[in-house]
């Protein structure tokens, strides 16, 4: 099974970075970008069959890379009662720069 290999430009304000993302760390970086201002949950990436851990993926985003990712919370009724969720909405200028698979 191949693994997802994505490269981004990041826009910092001192100028721009290249950097290349494999797996989970790309898929979360790029459907932050899709998803625009409407940013992304866990349960919406979940049906997609990857996203419950999306907040080590973002945590790590922010971290390592210093990507501006906001953390808006969501209230929620669930079958466990209330609660809430976090919308992660991405704030830094990313595109897309191109997309292989890596072995």
């Amino acid at each position: 099974m191949s693994r997802l290999k994505l490269s981004f430009i990041i826009q910092y304000p001192n100028g721009e970075r290249q950097v290349n993302l494999v797996g989970q760390y790309a898929r979360t970086l790029r459907e932050l970008i899709q998803a625009g201002s409407k940013g992304i949950t866990a349960g919406e990436v979940s049906v997609m069959g990857w996203g419950y851990r999306l907040g080590h993926y973002v945590h790590i985003l922010r971290k390592d890379y210093e990507i501006n990712i906001e953390t808006l919370r969501e209230e929620h009724d669930g079958e466990a009662g209330k609660g809430w969720h976090g919308r992660y909405d991405l704030h830094t200028p990313v595109s897309l720069s191109r997309q292989d698979e890596a072995a």
